[in-house]
């Protein structure tokens, strides 16, 4: 089975100017023609960012996700409070 390529679904010209526009390069407004591989192995192509880890701070997470610590301590109460009431239940009705 003949492997599938992935092609993109925009126009030549519109690759073309991305093309240019990443590259650094200058588009020259021809249709339907992508720039030869070996004007694009000229063109320095922009060195990625490099990304540090950052460390979050227990303070900092605290802060940020207090509503979910709400949430939680209510859901915790519901809980009981339906356990109780079945227990409760239990004892009546049985």
């Amino acid at each position: 089975m003949a492997k599938k390529r992935r092609r993109p679904n925009i126009s030549e010209a519109t690759l073309e100017r991305a093309r240019a526009e990443l590259y650094g390069g200058t588009s020259n407004g021809s249709a339907g023609t992508a720039p030869s591989p070996a004007v694009e192995r000229k063109v320095d192509a922009p060195k990625p960012a490099i990304r540090t880890k950052t460390t979050v701070s227990l303070d900092d997470l605290k802060h940020e996700y207090a509503y979910v610590m709400i949430d939680l301590r209510n859901m915790a109460l519901l809980v009981a409070f339906l356990f109780v009431a079945l227990v409760v239940a239990a004892l009546i009705f049985v």
